[in-house]
């Protein structure tokens, strides 16, 4: 609404235009309709900052952020679009590809049209989910689209850019479909083990990061790439997981020992001891992470078709495995948690917990031998 008007032609009493001294616009009852709404809505955002508590933080300047932030003012890509520019000046370059990718699928199915709040509704949705599908796309994938366009809209709410009434995921569940475990035997591990690629290759290293991965829990890609000599005191790799920031502490023996010790050799302790990443900056650290997980599942597949080990073989089945084999051993249910097999990672952690670091270690190397 982009009105002008000079200080006299404004009415200090009614707090409205003043129509008999405004001549520039034709139709100001409904502009101060407009403005009496505007009031309103301020009111509105003032009275839930109270009821939720907010205000008690908030300066003035908050309060009318609060305000003139409505969703007038953003579209969903101009709001998304914002939040991930905070995420990268906050270094968080795989959340703020996961926003951006989330993004990108609701304009794709929008006709590559941006789209206001209040127009992702529980049909749009339904409509999201009907075009996912349709295309021979997994349950699994929409899901993590939809929980990000959730997380999107619960923050719109918080700063007044979409409106609570306008909430679809009251009515829409976004459904998952229970991952299917995996797991090879323990023969299929020796078998790997037993693999001798020529030294260097890319089928060497996928061997030697999957086998590494295996002892050590099912050490996750990325925290293999991070790892540094430093991680290493007193016999135990020492490292917290970047998704979650928990801190793991695992002895490490003869095996996972024999496979760092080949990757070590002149390596300063500010340098990556696997060959992952090769550049500094954040964002490509991000892809060279990315581009070498893809190439370590590409070559995984290639060791099991010259294995003849049944399933596909990805980063995710030696974390599978080192559960489903120690189950198989008769090791505590409680130490491995079920094969660390719980449909949240952080189920498995709150059950390792509650372990001593030695039961953990004793478990993995029965595992492991």
């Amino acid at each position: 609404m982009n009105i002008f008007i000079t200080e006299d032609e404004w009415d200090d009493d009614l707090h409205t235009i003043d129509k008999k001294k405004c001549k520039r616009y034709k139709d100001i009852d409904r502009i101060n309709d407009q403005l009496l709404r505007r009031k309103l809505d301020a009111r509105e955002t003032i009275t839930n900052l109270y009821h939720s508590g907010e205000i008690e933080s908030y300066s003035v300047a908050d309060v009318k952020n609060a305000i003139v932030n409505t969703n007038e003012n953003f579209t969903f890509k101009s709001f998304t679009n914002r939040l991930i520019s905070e995420m990268k000046m906050a270094g968080k370059y795989g959340n703020a590809a996961i926003y951006e990718t989330a993004m990108n699928f609701v304009i794709k199915n929008n006709n590559d049209l941006d789209i206001k709040f209040q127009k992702i509704n529980f049909h749009f949705l339904k409509q999201l989910e009907i075009n996912h599908l349709a295309a021979g796309n997994t349950l699994n994938s929409l899901s993590v689209y939809l929980r990000t366009i959730r997380a999107i809209y619960n923050r719109a709410i918080k700063e007044n850019v979409a409106k609570k009434d306008w909430y679809p995921f009251d009515k829409y569940s976004i459904k998952k479909s229970k991952t299917k475990k995996r797991a090879i035997s323990r023969d299929d591990i020796k078998k790997i083990e037993d693999y001798k690629p020529e030294s260097g290759s890319q089928l060497f290293h996928a061997r030697n990061y999957f086998l590494f991965s295996f002892y050590m829990i099912g050490l996750n890609f990325a925290d293999i790439a991070y790892l540094k000599p430093t991680n290493i005191i007193n016999g135990r790799l020492e490292y917290a997981r970047r998704k979650t920031h928990k801190n793991y502490s695992l002895a490490l023996y003869d095996k996972p020992k024999k496979i760092l010790n080949f990757y070590m050799k002149g390596k300063k302790e500010d340098e990556y001891i696997f060959p992952i990443i090769k550049r500094e900056d954040p964002e490509w650290i991000r892809k060279d992470i990315r581009n070498g997980l893809k190439n370590f599942n590409k070559y995984l597949g290639l060791i099991a078709k010259d294995l003849d080990i049944e399933g596909n073989l990805t980063s995710y089945v030696a974390r599978h495995s080192w559960a489903t084999i120690g189950k198989h051993l008769n090791v505590p249910i409680q130490v491995i948690s079920e094969g660390l097999g719980h449909d949240s990672i952080q189920t498995t952690q709150i059950y390792l917990d509650s372990f001593d670091k030695n039961v953990i270690d004793e478990a993995s190397l029965l595992i492991s031998e």
